[in-house]
């Protein structure tokens, strides 16, 4: 039976060749090589023996017979030497190179060898990854003709600087290639001159990194609406807070440079919550949006409107004096005049202050205008003291993503093998001094929690692609967080997609202490989580006030025991609570896992009770990726006073 044209393509051919499978083709360039060291052998042994006759000539002159008889010998003997020599040396480098172009061709990986940019060898993963064969890819005048029109001259004029010239310097980039049918496919090449055969002679070795590059793309896209979506207020429509907090700061940066002014304001709806109380929270609704409609209108474009809580709004006037805002606010106030009044507190930036410290004194002024009766407007012109909160360093934070992973190792408590690691994060600058929980609450309050918390999420994946492939990863992440529609399934699965990482290695740690107001959401989001692979555990045990109906309806693959209890066993109130919880994880088929381990009788104690798994100072303090060693993480922790 005839074979096909993809037949061909599988087996590959050299150039000019007649269908040879691949192993033909390895040895037609192993044959080469080892020709090549063969030659040279020859010429070695020729130098020798014309260095020996110069001798016989110049010692005895012209040689007598039996001198002629040994010296005629002795090459046949030298010569069966050298050619025994040549054929092991060639079997051995055949052998070598076999091996090698059958492992690289295994992994996937194109290897090519040109001269001149022309084609000398192609293996079949490089005709897979193009679906060009040898012999088409030889009729090229240059490989450089496989790049897309638009990178050509680039890619030229990098291989110019690495090799041209007498310079012959190792490079890797990463490019594009155009296929046979027209795709245009992202590739990983490092290329470096093939040693022995001269400056123009290159071996690369072509790695397709197509699928990796549109899961970045995917990401970065599905961040990107993520972003948008995070800044606007989802009842009226106009900026949220987070927008607030980021514009303000460029307003102030374009004052600094051009020294414009900048007036904020802060507006308050009069009698809004006895409204809300009156008519309902959809009336109370209603009202809010009428209100941002209303005022949108009167404002120019640089101007921002953001909901700032609940019915209080900020203005943010960037090139307007005080005075001018207030023919802003009258404007604001004749647009809105078939509706409630609302008081305003104006604050103008002195140029120094902070924009925490300029909030501060927009809202002290809205406090008075509030005490001095409805539909006021007040100035404070006086800066207070200038301080830095939280309110201000969590967007820049966030926006800079200074957080760290670090991670503390789970192990096996008889053995204290490695079984993963829990991700634990850090503000990495700002010479912040809270506490994490410090920070995640300042999120909460602030309306930061949903970005913080994908934030973490993405530095403990990333960080965790150098730690060993098969071990666990716990990623602390909230109920609100899990809930969020922004941030779901679908974008984590992107997420390990980019970071190469099997989601069934990946294990989301629910505090038992998160409040679960909507337990059977709560449910059906675990459930389209575990479909894609992902694991949960339920953190925290003991600490809060909902473990059984949790457990009961998220059903955790693991349930991790609070310090509190971990470290408090052999009293009977704990030790009766990890004996309950023993029992439910043995009927369940969840794993136990005592948290909060800081010595030996910690360590043993839970293990009687028949806890398997366990972390804590007492068997590896958290560390960063940096302070770990792949020795020292794959071993158990030497704590030989536990029996």
């Amino acid at each position: 039976m005839g074979r096909t044209r993809g037949d061909r393509r599988a087996g590959g051919r050299f150039p000019g060749g007649h269908g040879v499978d691949d192993a033909h083709r390895q040895r037609h360039l192993q044959h080469q090589l080892c020709w090549r060291d063969a030659a040279g052998i020859v010429a070695a042994v020729a130098a020798v023996f014309a260095g020996f006759y110069a001798l016989r000539l110049m010692a005895f002159g012209f040689p007598p017979q039996i001198g002629s008889v040994v010296y005629r010998s002795g090459i046949v003997l030298l010569t069966a030497v050298f050619t025994g020599a040549i054929s092991t040396v060639s079997e051995r480098r055949r052998e070598r190179y076999a091996s090698l172009l059958g492992a690289i061709s295994d992994l996937g990986q194109g290897l090519i060898i040109t001269d001149n940019g022309r084609l000398v060898y192609a293996n079949p993963a490089y005709e897979r990854i193009t679906g060009y064969s040898a012999e088409e890819l030889a009729k090229r005048r240059s490989l450089i003709e496989l790049a897309p029109e638009e990178d050509r001259e680039d890619l030229v004029r990098r291989l110019a600087e690495r090799f041209g010239g007498g310079h012959n310097v190792p490079t890797q980039y990463e490019g594009r290639v155009v296929t046979s049918d027209g795709r245009v496919i992202d590739v990983d090449t490092a290329i470096r001159p093939l040693r022995g055969e001269g400056p123009n002679r290159l071996i690369a070795l072509v790695r397709d990194i197509t699928e990796r590059k549109r899961a970045q793309v995917d990401l970065e896209e599905s961040e990107r609406k993520a972003y948008l979506a995070a800044r606007l207020d989802p009842l009226t429509g106009i900026a949220n807070r987070r927008a607030w907090e980021e514009e303000i700061q460029r307003a102030m940066a374009r004052s600094r440079r051009d020294g414009s002014p900048v007036t904020v304001g802060l507006l308050d709806l009069d009698g809004f919550k006895a409204y809300n109380d009156d008519w309902g929270h959809v009336r109370g609704d209603e009202l809010l949006r009428s209100f941002t409609a209303r005022w949108r209108e009167p404002l120019r474009e640089v101007d921002l409107l953001a909901r700032y809580g609940g019915d209080e709004f900020a203005v943010l006037l960037p090139g307007s004096s005080v005075e001018e805002a207030r023919l802003v606010i009258q404007r604001l106030r004749a647009a809105s005049a078939a509706l409630p009044s609302f008081s305003v507190g104006l604050a103008g930036w002195d140029g120094a202050e902070s924009a925490e410290a300029l909030m501060a004194r927009a809202d002290a002024a809205l406090y008075n205008s509030k005490r001095a009766g409805p539909g006021r407007v007040t100035v404070l012109a006086t800066s207070h003291e200038r301080v830095q909160s939280w309110s201000y360093l969590l967007p820049r934070l966030i926006a800079g993503r200074d957080i760290e992973a670090i991670y503390q190792p789970i192990r096996r408590l008889d053995d204290f093998s490695l079984v993963g690691y829990e991700a634990l994060a850090r503000p990495a600058g700002f010479g912040v001094r809270s506490s994490v929980e410090e920070l995640f609450d300042a999120a909460k309050r602030l309306g930061f929690a949903r970005d913080l918390d994908w934030l973490c999420r993405r530095v403990a994946v990333h960080g965790a692609t150098s730690l060993p492939r098969n071990a666990l990863l716990f990623i602390n992440v909230s109920v609100h967080a899990l809930l969020d529609p922004l941030h779901d399934v679908d974008q984590m699965q992107l997420l390990m997609r980019w970071a190469g990482r099997d989601p069934r290695t990946v294990i989301f740690e629910i505090s038992e202490r998160d409040q679960i107001a909507d337990l059977e959401r709560l449910t059906g989001v675990v459930k389209a989580y575990r479909q894609a692979g992902f694991r949960f555990a339920l953190d925290d045990v003991g600490e809060g006030h909902s473990t059984l109906e949790v457990l009961t309806e998220a059903s955790p693959e693991f349930i991790k025991i609070a310090r509190s209890l971990s470290v408090s066993v052999e009293t009977p109130g704990p030790r009766s609570a990890v004996q309950a919880l023993v029992t439910f994880a043995s009927s369940s088929g969840a794993e136990l896992i005592a948290e909060g381990l800081e010595n030996g009788d910690h360590i043993r104690s839970v293990r009687e009770l028949g806890v398997r798994l366990g972390q804590g100072y007492g068997i590896s303090a958290p560390r960063g990726i940096d302070q770990m060693s792949d020795a020292s993480e794959a071993a158990p922790v030497p704590i030989r006073a536990i029996s």
